[in-house]
C-alpha cells in the first residue's frame, strides 16, 4: 500500500496500527515458534569489513511497528517478524550478531547517513530519491495488489479484471489512482467502470470485503498476504504485485564491502532454501525474489 504522503512507500504507522486491529493480528503466525537456523560460511565471514568481524556484531536500525516484517510480540519486548528471522539467519551465516534498535521510520536514513548504525532492516522500499543518501541490497518485492475472498470468486488477477467490481481502498493511498486509471481503461474498452469505496483504514477495507460490500480490497501485497495468513480459508492474495517495488537492506553510502557481503549472504540463504522457509513462516511467499540485487529500484 503505497502511501506517498507519508514518504514511506509502505504502510504508515497509523495504518500499521489499523492492520494490527484486524482480528487477532497482533499474534504471530501459528508456527511462530519454529526456529530458523543455518550454518556459518567462512567465505562469507571473510567478506565482512574488519571492524564488523572484530566487533562481532552489526548495528541495525529498525522501526519495529510493521507486521509481519518487524513488530513486538505480545510481551511488548521481544522483536519478531520476517526481517528479524532473516537477520538471525544472516547473522548465523556471517558468524556475527545483528542487534536491532527501534526508532521512528523517518529517522532511519539520517541515522545511517550519520554512521550511527551499520545498516537498517525495516521493509524500506528502494527508491531513486532514497538512493541519493543510502544504498539498498534488495531482498523482497511488494507493491500494489489485491486481497480477495478465498477461491477468488470474481477471478481477479490484474487491473484489467476489476471492471464492474466494487473495490475497497484505504484513504490516502496510491491504489485510489490505480483504480481510477484502471476504470478509465475499462470504459475505453466498453466495459463497466470500477466502483471505488474509500475507507479510513486497513481494518475498514478488510471489513468491507468480509461483509460482501466490496468484491476486492486493493492493498499492498505484503499486507494482504499477512491478513490472509491471519484469516486462513477466508482471504487470499491471488497473484504477485501489479506494481512491484523492492524492499532492501539499507546501508550508509560507501559501504560497498558490507553490501556485497549481505548480497552474497542472502543469496546463499535463497539457494539453500532458508529464505523460502522464512517467507513461508510469515505468509510472504508472494514477495520472494530469486536473485539479490543492489540498488535495483530503478524508476521508483
Amino acid at each position: 500500500m503505497s502511501i506517498g504522503c507519508f514518504g514511506r512507500i509502505r504502510l504508515a504507522s497509523g495504518v500499521a496500527a489499523a492492520l494490527l486491529s484486524v482480528g487477532s493480528m497482533l499474534a504471530g503466525p501459528a508456527n511462530a515458534d519454529t526456529a530458523i537456523s543455518t550454518s556459518m560460511d567462512a567465505k562469507l565471514n571473510a567478506m565482512l569489513p574488519a571492524k564488523l568481524k572484530e566487533a562481532g556484531k552489526i548495528r541495525v536500525a529498525s522501526n519495529v511497528e510493521y507486521p509481519p516484517f518487524e513488530y513486538y510480540d505480545t510481551d511488548n519486548t521481544t522483536i519478531i517478524g520476517l526481517d528479524k528471522d532473516l537477520a538471525e539467519a544472516i547473522g548465523q551465516k556471517l558468524g556475527v550478531k545483528l542487534e536491532f534498535e527501534n526508532m521512528s521510520f523517518d529517522a532511519i536514513i539520517p541515522a545511517l547517513a550519520a554512521n550511527r548504525y551499520d545498516m537498517a532492516m525495516s521493509a524500506m522500499t528502494d527508491t531513486e530519491e532514497r538512493r541519493k543518501k543510502v544504498d539498498f541490497v534488495d531482498y523482497f518485492i511488494s507493491g500494489g495488489g489485491f486481497l480477495v475472498k478465498h477461491g477468488n470468486p470474481k477471478n481477479i488477477h490484474s487491473l484489467a479484471d476489476i471492471c464492474g467490481v466494487t473495490a475497497a481502498i484505504d484513504k490516502g493511498t496510491t491504489e485510489i489512482e490505480d483504480a481510477r486509471l484502471a476504470s478509465e481503461e475499462c470504459v475505453k474498452a466498453g466495459k463497466p467502470e470500477v466502483k471505488v469505496e474509500v475507507h479510513p483504514g486497513t481494518s475498514k477495507i478488510v471489513l468491507a470485503l468480509q461483509s460482501g460490500r466490496a468484491d476486492v480490497a486493493m492493498i499492498d501485497t505484503s499486507a494482504g498476504a499477512y491478513i490472509s495468513q491471519q484469516h486462513p480459508g477466508e482471504f487470499e492474495v491471488p497473484d504477485a504485485s501489479y506494481a512491484p517495488r523492492p524492499y532492501g537492506l539499507v546501508l550508509p553510502k560507501e559501504s560497498d564491502d558490507l553490501a556485497k557481503a549481505l548480497q552474497a549472504t542472502v543469496q546463499a540463504l535463497i539457494d539453500e532454501g532458508t529464505y523460502a522457509k522464512i517467507l513461508a513462516k510469515w505468509g510472504q511467499e508472494v514477495g520472494a525474489v530469486k536473485e539479490v540485487t543492489i540498488n535495483e529500484g530503478a524508476g521508483l
